[in-house]
């Protein structure tokens, strides 16, 4: 899994810790009621479990621990497998431990992907649009009953989704990213999950080395508009139901260079878009996918100046959409109305 600056819309935080209680047999939800269901649980519910992650060639397990503490959201993600990496969430403020030279630090300018960050923030509301939702009936995952479900695209603009989701609590116990023909991009799944029971500081607590690299990241909302750096970049082009979530000018860990940051969602799918000045090594076009993310790099001439600037696109769409996005991103002139 890869870590990231997380551009998410957070839900609400709850004070105490809040179980999502077990479901009467003869209530029936609707998919979108599940999926609102499964939103709250992962926010609202404390849990311990290990699971496994594929994408692409990679497979990596997991540890993940979360609840809720005075009213504050804390969670812990550590890698079990590969290189030693643990992510640790106090409220909004968020630590990334690594080994030095690790690969994963050429990542922290992606958006977020998986199935935590999809989970803990997409809004579900006007899926129908651009989705087909329907139920599947059950299955049994980590040894837990599990509600199958489906959320398939309307169109070949993005991807689709079937998840399993916990028949008592709503949590996601599996998911399976797929592409339109139905070929698995990305697949999650829990192997181990405690639901409810006593988390401990140390559980929380990471276990980080003497030479272990450490970022810090923030998922506080945004700040006012008046208060954002003007980003005068746009996309000309964009799927149909994407539009953007924020936009700022954010500085490289490593350069400490500017780098407009766009960020765009239909509700489920999100992916951003970095406009830089082109590196002094000079770059050529990029196209590479792992899994369900693709990056996509393109070099624009239109600002001021006939200035060249280097264009990348990152997120969980196909291929061919993200060329035609990186490729539709213009320079809007400040003097324009």
């Amino acid at each position: 899994m890869r870590f990231a600056r997380l551009p998410v819309h957070l839900l609400s935080m709850l004070s105490g810790v809040l179980l999502a209680g077990p479901l009467s047999a003869d209530v029936e939800r609707s998919p979108t009621e599940w999926l609102d269901l499964m939103n709250r649980s992962f926010v609202e519910t404390s849990y311990d479990g290990t699971f496994s992650y594929f994408s692409g060639d990679d497979l990596s397990t997991l540890r993940v621990v979360h609840t809720i503490s005075n009213g504050v959201q804390r969670e812990r993600l550590v890698h079990l497998n590969g290189a030693p990496r643990e992510i640790v969430r106090n409220g909004d403020a968020v630590e990334c431990i690594m080994q030095p030279g690790d690969e994963i630090l050429a990542l922290e300018s992606s958006i977020p992907s998986g199935p935590f960050a999809r989970a803990f923030s997409r809004a579900f509301e006007d899926l129908s649009k651009h989705y087909t939702l329907s139920l599947h009936g059950t299955d049994r995952v980590a040894d837990r009953s599990a509600i199958r479900l489906a959320i398939m695209p309307r169109d070949v603009q993005r991807y689709g989704f079937r998840l399993w989701l916990d028949e008592d609590t709503g949590l996601l116990l599996r998911s399976e990213l797929v592409d339109i023909e139905g070929t698995k991009l990305e697949i999650f799944q829990f192997a181990t999950l405690e639901v409810g029971g006593p988390i401990t500081e140390q559980d929380l607590t990471p276990q980080s080395g003497a030479n272990s690299v450490k970022s810090h990241m923030s998922l506080a909302p945004s700040a006012p508009d008046a208060q954002r750096h003007a980003v005068n970049w746009h996309a000309e082009w964009l799927p149909d139901g994407f539009t953007m979530a924020s936009s700022d000018i954010r500085r490289t860990p490593s350069t400490a260079k500017p780098v407009a940051t766009l960020m765009y969602s239909d509700g489920l799918a999100a992916f951003s878009v970095f406009i830089e000045d082109m590196p002094e090594a000079g770059f050529s076009k990029l196209v590479s996918r792992i899994g369900a993310t693709v990056a996509v790099s393109e070099i624009v001439t239109n600002a001021p100046g006939s200035t060249r600037h280097l264009v990348t696109v990152v997120g969980e769409i196909p291929t061919p959409i993200a060329q035609r996005i990186a490729q539709s991103i213009r320079y809007i002139s400040e003097d324009a109305p």
